[in-house]
Protein backbone atom coordinates (compact mmCIF):
# COMPACT_ATOMS: atom_id res chain seq x y z
CA UNK A 1 0.00 0.00 0.00
CA UNK A 2 1.36 3.58 -1.29
CA UNK A 3 0.50 6.30 1.24
CA UNK A 4 0.76 9.76 -0.88
CA UNK A 5 0.77 13.07 1.09
CA UNK A 6 0.56 16.80 -0.05
CA UNK A 7 3.60 18.32 -0.16
CA UNK A 8 2.76 20.45 2.73
CA UNK A 9 2.52 17.84 4.91
CA UNK A 10 5.68 16.22 3.57
CA UNK A 11 7.22 19.78 4.74
CA UNK A 12 5.75 19.82 7.81
CA UNK A 13 7.25 16.18 8.56
CA UNK A 14 10.59 16.46 7.30
CA UNK A 15 10.81 20.50 9.67
CA UNK A 16 9.80 18.04 12.41
CA UNK A 17 12.35 15.24 11.89
CA UNK A 18 14.63 18.16 11.36
CA UNK A 19 14.22 20.01 14.55
CA UNK A 20 14.20 16.70 16.49
CA UNK A 21 18.05 15.81 15.31
CA UNK A 22 18.98 18.96 15.59
CA UNK A 23 17.96 18.24 19.26
CA UNK A 24 19.29 15.29 19.82
CA UNK A 25 22.68 16.06 18.18
CA UNK A 26 22.73 19.14 20.84
CA UNK A 27 22.28 17.29 24.08
CA UNK A 28 24.52 14.57 22.52
CA UNK A 29 26.92 17.35 22.01
CA UNK A 30 26.48 18.67 25.70
CA UNK A 31 26.85 15.66 27.26
CA UNK A 32 30.32 14.79 25.74
CA UNK A 33 31.10 18.50 26.44
CA UNK A 34 32.23 19.39 22.86
CA UNK A 35 30.24 22.75 23.14
CA UNK A 36 32.04 23.65 26.85
CA UNK A 37 35.73 24.38 26.87
CA UNK A 38 35.88 22.76 29.85
CA UNK A 39 34.93 19.40 30.85
CA UNK A 40 34.10 17.36 33.82
CA UNK A 41 36.33 13.99 35.02
CA UNK A 42 33.93 11.73 32.89
CA UNK A 43 33.62 14.15 29.48
CA UNK A 44 37.17 14.33 30.10
CA UNK A 45 38.31 10.83 29.97
CA UNK A 46 35.51 10.69 26.74
CA UNK A 47 37.82 13.10 25.53
CA UNK A 48 41.00 11.93 26.05
CA UNK A 49 39.77 8.23 25.48
CA UNK A 50 41.41 6.79 28.59
CA UNK A 51 39.36 5.73 32.02
CA UNK A 52 38.84 7.49 35.18
CA UNK A 53 41.95 5.79 36.96
CA UNK A 54 44.24 7.03 33.95
CA UNK A 55 42.87 10.29 34.09
CA UNK A 56 43.60 10.47 37.90
CA UNK A 57 47.06 9.18 37.39
CA UNK A 58 47.73 12.24 34.49
CA UNK A 59 46.18 14.38 37.60
CA UNK A 60 48.83 13.32 39.40
CA UNK A 61 51.65 13.73 37.12
CA UNK A 62 50.74 17.57 36.59
CA UNK A 63 47.47 17.51 34.19
CA UNK A 64 45.94 21.21 34.84
CA UNK A 65 42.81 21.09 37.08
CA UNK A 66 40.03 24.03 37.58
CA UNK A 67 38.46 23.32 41.10
CA UNK A 68 35.36 25.08 41.99
CA UNK A 69 34.68 23.93 45.88
CA UNK A 70 34.69 19.92 45.57
CA UNK A 71 34.26 19.81 41.63
CA UNK A 72 36.55 19.19 39.35
CA UNK A 73 37.11 20.69 35.62
CA UNK A 74 39.06 20.44 32.66
CA UNK A 75 39.95 22.80 30.23
CA UNK A 76 40.12 21.42 26.82
CA UNK A 77 42.85 23.93 25.62
CA UNK A 78 44.86 23.06 28.79
CA UNK A 79 45.38 19.09 28.28
CA UNK A 80 46.05 19.55 24.83
CA UNK A 81 48.96 21.90 25.50
CA UNK A 82 49.84 19.52 28.83
CA UNK A 83 49.62 16.40 26.14
CA UNK A 84 51.61 18.36 23.46
CA UNK A 85 54.16 19.15 26.31
CA UNK A 86 54.47 15.40 27.92
CA UNK A 87 54.93 14.40 24.12
CA UNK A 88 58.07 16.35 24.14
CA UNK A 89 59.46 15.14 27.14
Amino acid sequence: MQVILPTEQVREIQTMIMELLQHEIKHFKEDMGLESPYLNKAQACNYLGISNNTLDSWIQKGLPTIKIGKTVRFNKSEIDRWLCKEVML
